[in-house]
């Protein structure tokens, strides 16, 4: 088997930035879908490589891009977690602009969306906006805001834009969460969060392109993407019976240690989709990158082949 990685570029909906892509294919494979990957916040999409390989190895063509203010799509290191106004609205085009790219290369392909934590919530607004153009979507480390906190979407981020430059309301926040977080865990790493994995804590530690200090815009498009996912009728586009698959840790304070993915469960079948839903007992955030990821990614491919085949099981 050989598995080709290519990196490309395109240019960004926002036309001040060039988006870097990367697309995994084992040659040898027929294809039999292809898989878009969007990844979280303070990240990049090449810390997806172990699950796209494997992927790639049934067969799935995959794909995903930094979004603006990560990875290689961040103009320099210094620039990390920086974007302009309206990010969010310019990373899910930006999410679209590659999807037409990737079904123009393999026209008639299943095409499904694979969404973790910020990627999770443009996956879901995608969804609501492009439902005809998908076979199905996997929503990881997803979360539901309560509603009485949806109506304050916009007081929010009128708070962000009184806010000194340097003040950084992403920063703030991360801070609190971390040491709120560690201490539900009772772990003394900040960083518990994200996994109990050490191994992967130390990568993403040593990653320069991971952690950065989160601007007020990007910490604004965050909110904004949240609320717009978690607003009632949000998944109204959906065809009755669409795929979905909603995975996350037990123990991920991110989606409420389950009760936000149930949450999102019921938003769903308000609009006749029965989701599949598995929370991984003792699993943190990064389910693809917990010691026990391997049932993840077999019960990712399971989805996948059900969806393929017409129903999931």
């Amino acid at each position: 088997m050989a598995i080709k990685r290519t990196e490309a570029y395109f240019a960004s909906n926002d036309t001040l930035n060039r988006v870097r892509v990367l697309i995994w294919q084992d040659t040898d494979q027929p294809v039999r879908g292809v898989v878009q990957i969007a990844h979280g916040v303070a990240e990049h999409i090449g810390r997806y490589d172990g699950f796209a390989r494997f992927l790639a190895k049934a067969g799935f063509i995959v794909c995903g891009n930094d979004h603006l203010g990560h990875g290689k799509t961040a103009p320099t290191v210094s620039e990390l977690g920086f974007v302009e106004p309206g990010a969010d609205v310019f990373m899910a085009q930006d999410m679209h602009t590659l999807s037409g790219i990737m079904r123009r290369r393999f026209p008639g392909a299943p095409y499904y969306l694979f969404g973790h934590s910020m990627g999770s919530l443009l996956a879901r607004v995608y969804m609501a906006q492009c439902a005809s153009e998908l076979s199905g979507a996997i929503l990881c480390g997803t979360l539901q805001l309560p509603d009485p906190v949806l109506l304050l979407g916009d007081p929010v981020g009128a708070l962000m834009d009184r806010l000194p430059e340097q003040f950084t309301m992403g920063d703030l926040a991360n801070a609190a969460f971390g040491r709120v977080t560690a201490r539900i865990l009772k772990d003394d790493d900040p960083l518990a969060w994200i996994s109990k994995n050490k191994e992967n804590l130390v990568r993403w530690r040593e990653d320069p392109l991971c952690g950065f200090s989160i601007g007020n815009d990007l910490a604004r498009a965050l909110v904004s993407l949240a609320v717009k996912a978690g607003m009632p009728g949000a998944f109204r586009r959906l065809p009755a019976g669409f795929p979905v698959m909603l995975i996350s840790g037990g123990r991920d304070p991110v989606g409420f240690f389950g009760r936000g993915v149930i949450a999102v469960a019921d938003r769903l079948m308000g609009a006749d989709i029965v989701p599949e839903v598995i929370l991984y007992p003792g699993d943190r955030h990064e389910i693809l990158n917990e010691e026990d990821c391997e049932k993840v990614y077999a019960d990712v491919l399971r989805f996948l082949n059900a969806a393929n085949a017409g129903g999931i099981c």
